[in-house]
């Protein structure tokens, strides 16, 4: 009697194998048309892609005419106060050699 529940569980593991190994079973029809079903899909998907993509452009083409023009002015640079050696050296002239 003790046997009677792994009998039932390994019935039910042997039946779930088995439906997983008929999931992946032998396609239907022949290969040729096979072929032509999946290239055909294929050319659909990339000229909808390309027809996607041609629309993103022409939208960002709209937009960026749309957008005002920021032109950012230049950051000036704030003067340091002049270090010694900078006065030091204010009335060496350079490139001269001794």
């Amino acid at each position: 009697m003790a046997r009677g529940d792994q009998r039932e569980r390994d019935r039910a593991k042997k039946l779930a194998r088995l439906q997983k190994e008929q999931k992946g079973g032998p396609k239907e029809g022949n290969p040729e048309s096979r072929n032509l079903n999946d290239s055909a899909a294929l050319a659909a998907k990339v000229a909808k892609k390309a027809e996607m993509k041609k629309k993103q452009e022409e939208e960002e083409q709209r937009n960026a005419a749309n957008k005002p023009v920021v032109v950012k002015s230049k950051v000036k640079k704030k003067k340091e106060p002049a270090g010694l050696d900078d006065l030091l050296s204010a009335g060496l002239a350079k490139g001269k050699k001794k």
